[in-house]
């Protein structure tokens, strides 16, 4: 482990009677390496780094009498790569740092980072914290860390509140020698960000310290919340007079209006409250380039309308609005209680960047993902999207600092809650890593959640069980990177794969039974913790309706493409399989559209502009109102949004689970029978006690159903969605 003077969350200070200098001038600064072995013996433990030439044996750390080893080394500021060389316990002597989770590079091999913080800048440390957000109470205690800057000179503090920033208030802030006390009382509504800066007496200015927190009623929580996608371009047209100049791009991969006023109109509307939405992932905002790309069939153009090619590391688009415009949109959300999400892209760029010019090192010249010898997931980290986007070279430290800092100044610069990582598998695993880390640093001091979503694609092997063939990697790809250190969770595309299609149609052994089984699946197979999101649709997927009513076309992406269903048949389909999704532990994505049912192929097909009540049919005004019932359903049950879940009975066309505990209980009901049916669920005691009542609360005065005889009867439907609760 490498204790750097306050740089990590598990740093500490070390000072020194005053700033020593390396030739040149540069500071050198205390960084405390830090090693427990995992038993007793007589080892021996030397620090090979980047400061001392990887040298065997020129820091050797001494066991400070509780069989932990140490050495205090002054080094400059900055990142240094680093492994252990331990002797003596009989295993391969070099290891990384088994405590320190931030990764570095040297001649191209993975190492343990050291972060040494410019000691001659001060620090603002926070020492505990009590958040009160029914209350809208803050109590926090700070601590002043001199470092080498001298004492405290003066310090500042700042609320940000609906986009307006003031000083705390008479009081709010009193300091003590060293020691700095927040108080906080009657905190309107909404996201506050506080901001704490200390000044020493050389004038050095510590990096500002930012402490989000919340005031509101009720305790938010990722686990349990509802994720609504936007395809901005392509949601309303708040404000025709940005809307993007056409391309040449083919039909259905031009820009189309859609931007950000019109997202905060579906906000301040209701529209989106009224769908039970708890957060909001947008697709990624920053500059993209005018003019369209190849497509990867190498026939078809396509313009950057989805903002997956970023031409600037800062700043928003002016088709979607500019930086005005999404700051409108953050502050109509936390006004009410709704995050927003960051759709973050470091896996490449657009050649257009100016970092490709300015440093080409950090872009090599990589083979194109999908073309012969070539493949998407052999070659996953070595390969670019296309020729135009440029693959970032994360073993690159310089390329690595920088990209890591321009999505953390995204987040603060617009006050997000989370953030959504773009190709996770493209890139190594230090650059979730690292970027977990950071963003975990920098926005989580004050205990607030920064929620950190992964998009890893993988599949699922029907033919093995979830611990054998394919589904080893397709689990295994999606775990590596969820944990304290990585991704607070991902895309669940096995189970989308194994279970959210079986919907759609009527195969047999692909019945409730099969869902069930998957889903009780990706319960084991993820990490523990982990906010795993499930969906039935997203911009990478053919549209559900189009899978259930026309598989023959749904994959088509130009020509032949589906078209909006007759019948009620895929509606109904697409109901049950979302009263099973918004059952489900986790964090539930719902795609733009899919609420209503919107039909559509492959990209750009499944990416047609979302539509308002007044453009849908009569079958997708009931599909939107009875999807709508479900999705409220699940914000006002809190047993609906729980980690417990029982089968109770999983049968080729029907489902019932047990979600939640006690008062809170829910049975949830799917049945994708074409007929009637009344079902008979066994229900143990340690579920619900004899006489237990249950009524359904999506049907308003429906009639109690009891536990009797350790069973309760449910009546179901055709295509049909109850839940019960208590």
């Amino acid at each position: 482990m490498l204790l750097a003077a306050g740089v990590c969350a598990c740093a500490r200070a070390t000072t020194v009677p005053t700033p020593d200098t390396a030739d040149g001038g540069s500071a050198l600064c205390p960084a405390e390496v830090t090693y427990r072995p995992p038993a007793p013996g007589g080892l021996r433990v030397f620090a090979e780094g980047a400061w001392n030439g990887f040298a065997p044996e020129a820091d050797e750390l001494r066991d400070d009498g509780t069989g932990t080893f140490r050495k205090v080394l002054q080094i400059p500021p900055g990142e240094h790569a680093y492994r252990f060389r331990v002797v003596g316990d009989g295993q391969a002597p070099r290891r990384l740092d088994p405590e320190n989770p931030w990764r570095a590079t040297y001649d191209g091999a993975e190492m343990s980072g050291l972060r040494v913080a410019d000691c001659r800048r001060p620090a603002v440390t926070v020492l505990s914290r009590e958040v009160n957000g029914a209350a809208g109470r803050v109590r926090m205690q700070l601590r002043y860390d001199a470092r080498q800057a001298g004492g405290l000179a003066s310090v500042s503090a700042k609320v940000r509140h609906g986009g307006v920033e003031r000083p705390p208030g008479e009081g709010a802030l009193v300091v003590d020698g060293n020691m700095l006390s927040l108080s906080l009382d009657g905190l309107p509504r909404g996201k506050h960000v506080v901001t704490v800066t200390a000044t020493a007496s050389s004038g050095a200015a510590s990096e500002p310290l930012l402490l989000p927190v919340w005031s509101e009623a009720s305790p938010f929580s990722w686990d349990g919340a509802l994720l609504y996608m936007v395809v901005t371009d392509r949601y309303r047209n708040g404000d025709p007079s940005n809307d993007g100049a056409a391309t040449d791009a083919s039909p259905g991969a031009g820009w189309h209006g859609g931007d950000l006023d019109g997202v905060r109109a579906s906000i301040e509307d209701g529209t989106l409250e009224a769908l039970g939405v708890d957060a909001l992932w947008l697709t990624p905002f920053l500059p993209n380039p005018d003019g369209t790309g190849i497509a990867a069939d190498a026939v078809h153009r396509v313009s950057a309308y989805h903002g997956y090619w970023p031409m600037q590391p800062s700043g928003v688009d002016a088709r979607l609005g500019g930086p005005g415009a999404m700051r409108r949109l953050v502050e109509a959300a936390h006004a009410r209680g709704i995050r927003v999400m960051l759709d973050a892209v470091a896996n490449h760029v657009h050649e257009s960047h100016p970092y490709v010019s300015a440093h080409p090192e950090w872009f090599p010249q990589l083979c194109t993902c999908g073309t012969p010898g070539c493949d998407w997931t052999a070659q996953r980290t070595t390969c670019r999207f296309r020729p135009y986007l440029p693959d970032v070279d994360w073993a690159n430290g310089a390329a690595r600092a920088r990209f890591v800092e321009d999505v953390l100044a995204q987040v603060e610069a617009f006050d997000l809650d989370g953030v959504r990582l773009d190709a996770v598998k493209h890139m190594p695993d230090l650059a979730v890593r690292n970027l977990s880390v950071r963003l975990r640093e920098r926005f989580e001091q004050a205990g607030t959640k920064l929620f950190l979503l992964g998009e890893t694609l993988m599949g699922w092997d029907p033919n093995a069980g979830p611990d054998e063939g394919g589904n080893v990697d397709n689990y295994g790809v999606i775990s590596r990177y969820v944990g304290p250190n990585d991704l607070d969770g991902q895309f669940d595309f096995p189970l989308y794969f194994a279970a959210s299609l079986a919907f759609t149609g009527d195969g047999a052994g692909r019945g409730m039974a099969h869902v069930d089984y998957w889903t009780r699946a990706s319960f084991e197979r993820f990490p523990a913790g982990s906010v795993m999101a499930p969906f039935l649709g997203s911009h990478d997927m053919a549209r559900f309706v189009s899978l259930a009513s026309d598989p023959g076309r749904a994959n088509n992406a130009w020509d032949f493409l589906p078209q909006r269903p007759a019948d009620a048949a895929p509606y109904d389909r697409m109901y049950v399989a979302s009263g099973w999704l918004f059952a489900l532990p986790g964090m539930p994505l719902l795609y733009m559209g899919d609420e209503y049912g919107d039909y559509g192929g492959a990209d750009p097909d499944n990416r047609k502009p979302w539509r308002p009540r007044a453009a849908l049919s009569a079958l997708e005004l009931r599909q939107l109102d009875r999807v709508s019932a479900l999705a409220r359903a699940r914000r006002t049950l809190p047993g609906l949004r729980s980690r417990a879940w029982r089968t109770l009975l999983a049968t080729e066309d029907s489902l019932v689970v047990a979600r939640g505990e006690g008062s809170d209980q829910v049975l949830a009901v799917v049945h994708r029978g074409t007929a009637a049916a009344t079902l008979s669920v066994q229900v143990p005691p340690e579920v619900a006690a004899e006489g237990t009542a249950y009524v359904d609360a999506l049907v308003t005065g429906s009639g109690p159903v009891k536990v009797s005889g350790g069973a309760v009867k449910v009546d179901v439907p055709p295509w049909s969605v109850r839940y019960l609760r208590r």
